[in-house]
């Protein structure tokens, strides 16, 4: 069974803002390094029964989407949906 984890997005579109939302909702390891690799790393390391929900997304930089459709392409069972 998938585990679903929402992530506000609603206002934040500065990478620091983003990785804060990213690390408060989804179980990051302590030594998390708040960038798009280490975001990478979270998805593709612990992600496979993981659906990943990113609301209010619409001004989120490309390339923190293309982080994520690409973990969600290199990891069988992870799903990232933004709306």
């Amino acid at each position: 069974m998938k585990k679903t984890f929402v992530v506000d997005l609603e206002g934040k579109s500065r990478p620091c803002a983003l990785q804060r939302r990213f690390a408060a909702a989804v179980p990051v390891p302590p030594d998390y390094g708040r960038n798009l690799d280490a975001m990478y790393d979270v998805l593709t390391e612990y992600g496979s029964a993981w659906r990943i929900e990113f609301r209010n997304s619409a001004h989120v930089p490309e390339k923190f989407r293309q982080v994520c459709m690409d973990a969600a392409d290199d990891t069988p069972g992870l799903e990232i949906v933004f709306g």
